[in-house]
């Protein structure tokens, strides 16, 4: 398969592709744009070197490495630009990269490692037509397009191999879901260097919609945005939705605005009740790393209809929930959430010790998840297997506390995490950031009207924030370390 880029070149060369702030590229510019980009990196890049790092917050400098760096048939090692130095060494050394392309701003911090080779990410000089002939832009469907590195909530974190054709199944179910056609325009506020951003990179290739990016989300400037129909749709994480509902204008969005494609974790039913009064369409959906985004997701017609369902199933995917045996369960009942499909990933990197605790003899993806299926086959998200809490040998779904305690006046952010009890094994807290009256006392006077009373939260911790991962998720396990007296209000 030739280049997705050329594809689209072909197809529809002055048909806008890139926006970035105030600048915008037709597909033949963004084309001319990287074979510019792919002859100054040819220069700097060996030939043998398959295997190249990226750090940078979200940029054009960024896309364009990113298209000219597969032109170039590298595999791409995604990095997280929230982490440490030792994080970064650790994955650097386990996926053997020896060489990163990495933004200005962060060159100061990087070269604090040793051993490697940093490429400043810069615009090149000159047009790239001089190597032109040299590229060989060939997107193999087997190769791997890119390695992202989970979060590493259970130990050291896993290289996850992304191959071009999990990514082209992912976008062909979104666009099936989601009707998604060229003349669409897709809002980026998330990085690039998780799969909810990377994963719009390949949407516009395959599909050749339009793609605006941003260095960051900013509520105001994605609003005035949104109103001024400048995209149609838009991926977001629950706290943007939240602060966009906190900034929804009273003319409304664009009557060209479709929807809001909501990954990343649960939202509470208040949020999707005042989405539904704004007449706001919000997707929710289900997907992670190594499914290279969602693999479950509401149709528009279902959105309103099952409200707190992730959804059914995309085009050429399989679920199932097992029990702790992984025999199939019944409709209703809860147990693990295991997938099978194109857009699934086989294996992480240097991970054969993974291979059978994560994927099943018969290639079923234990995603780690728990969740149920209702009877027309819509799935419903609990929590974690490992935030699942277990108290007196009941076992208690944190989500279900989370949702009950956001709608209590003053309460803008909630974390139900287990703590260890010496009676109970364990109980349910509380980590809530929120207006300094709200108290235990208070919040469970109201809670106990909609839940047991061994799913009252035990304690309760104020806090001026909560933990997050650079794509805006909740990090819970950084509340059960002690890492968590950084969150707490004094």
């Amino acid at each position: 398969m030739s280049s997705w880029l050329q594809k689209q070149v072909n197809e529809r060369p002055d048909h806008p592709a890139f926006y970035w702030q105030d600048e915008a590229w037709s597909f033949a510019e963004v084309a001319q744009e990287v074979k510019r980009w792919t002859a100054a990196f040819s220069l700097k890049i060996p030939n043998k070197e398959k295997r190249v790092a990226l750090f940078s917050r979200n940029s054009k400098e960024m896309y364009f490495s990113i298209l000219a760096l597969w032109e170039l048939g590298k595999e791409l090692v995604l990095l997280n630009t929230h982490l440490s130095l030792q994080e970064l060494h650790y994955q650097l050394t386990d996926a053997k990269v020896k060489l990163v392309v990495v933004s200005t701003e962060s060159l100061p911090f990087l070269i604090e490692l040793d051993q490697l080779t940093l490429i400043e990410m810069i615009e090149p000089d000159g047009t790239g037509a001089a190597v032109e002939a040299e590229i060989d832009s060939i997107y193999q469907l087997n190769a791997t397009a890119s390695i992202m590195y989970t979060s590493g909530t259970t130990g050291n974190p896993k290289g996850v191999v992304q191959c071009f054709s999990n990514h082209l199944a992912s976008a062909l179910a979104t666009q099936k879901n989601m009707n998604i056609t060229s003349e669409d325009c897709w809002l980026c506020p998330v990085p690039l260097f998780h799969i909810s951003g990377l994963s719009i990179i390949m949407r516009q290739l395959v599909l050749g919609c339009s793609f605006r990016l941003y260095s960051k989300f900013d509520a105001k400037i994605v609003t005035n945005d949104l109103a001024d129909g400048r995209g149609t749709v838009i991926s977001v994480v629950a706290i943007m939705l939240q602060e966009l509902l906190e900034n929804y204008p009273k003319q409304g969005y664009s009557s060209n605005f479709k929807a809001m494609l909501l990954g990343g974790g649960p939202i509470s039913p208040k949020a999707l009740e005042k989405c539904e009064s704004y007449g706001i369409p919000v997707i929710q959906s289900y997907g992670m790393t190594e499914t290279c985004s969602q693999v479950v997701a509401l149709s528009f017609e279902d959105a309103t209809a099952k409200i707190g369902s992730a959804g059914k199933p995309l085009l050429g995917m399989q679920i199932k929930i097992v029990d702790d045996q992984e025999k199939p369960l019944q409709k209703n009942q809860v147990g693990e959430i295991l997938l099978k499909g194109k857009n699934v990933v086989h294996n992480y990197l240097n991970g054969t010790q993974w291979q059978a605790v994560k994927w099943t003899t018969d290639d079923w993806f234990k995603t780690g998840d728990m969740g149920y299926l209702d009877e027309e086959g819509y799935l419903y998200l609990v929590s974690r297997l490992s935030e699942l809490i277990i108290s007196g040998g009941e076992n208690i779904y944190p989500t279900e506390i989370e949702h009950v305690i956001q709608e209590f006046p003053g309460v803008k952010e909630v974390a139900v995490v287990g703590e260890a009890d010496v009676k109970w094994g364990a109980v349910p807290v509380a980590y809530i950031v929120g207006e300094s009256t709200v108290t235990l006392e208070k919040i469970n006077e109201f809670a106990k009207h909609y839940l047991a009373k061994y799913k009252l939260p035990k304690q309760l911790y104020l806090c001026h924030s909560l933990p997050k991962t650079a794509s805006g998720k909740l990090a819970k396990h950084r509340l059960t370390t002690r890492e968590r007296e950084a969150f707490l209000s004094k």
